[in-house]
C-alpha cells in the first residue's frame, strides 16, 4: 500500500479529474495508460510517476503544483502573511529546505512560460 503522500496526491488527482469532468477511463485514454492505473493512483495504492503526473496535469489543464496542495490560497495578502508567520517558527535547516524548494518551483514555473 502507498504512503500518506501517495494518498494525498491521489485524492487531489481525483478531485481535479472530477472538477475537469473526466471519468477515470476518459482520463486514462487521454494520457495513454490503463484505467486501473488511474484508479490505483487515486486511492494511493500506486505511486504516481512524475511523468504520468505531468501528462495528467496537461490533460486536466492544471499546473502540476496543484497535486501537492490541499487547498487554493485564499488571497495573496493573507497567504503571504500566513507564510511569514510559518517561516518565523522554522530552524535554519528547515529554512534552507524551504528556500531550495521555492527556488526549484520558481525555476520550473519560469521554464513553462
Amino acid at each position: 500500500m502507498g504512503t500518506n503522500l501517495d494518498k494525498q496526491i491521489g485524492a487531489r488527482l481525483k478531485h481535479l479529474r472530477i472538477k475537469a469532468g473526466y471519468t477515470q477511463a476518459q482520463l486514462a485514454e487521454k494520457v495513454g495508460c490503463e484505467t486501473s492505473t488511474i484508479a490505483h493512483c487515486e486511492i494511493g495504492k500506486n505511486r504516481i510517476s512524475l511523468t504520468l503526473l505531468d501528462n495528467i496535469a496537461n490533460v486536466l489543464k492544471v499546473e502540476i503544483y496543484k497535486f501537492f496542495i490541499s487547498h487554493e490560497p485564499e488571497t495573496d495578502e493573507k497567504t503571504v502573511k500566513s507564510i511569514n508567520e510559518l517561516l518565523k517558527t522554522l530552524n535554519r535547516t528547515q529554512l534552507g529546505l524551504i528556500y531550495d524548494t521555492i527556488s526549484n518551483i520558481l525555476d520550473l514555473t519560469n521554464v513553462e512560460k
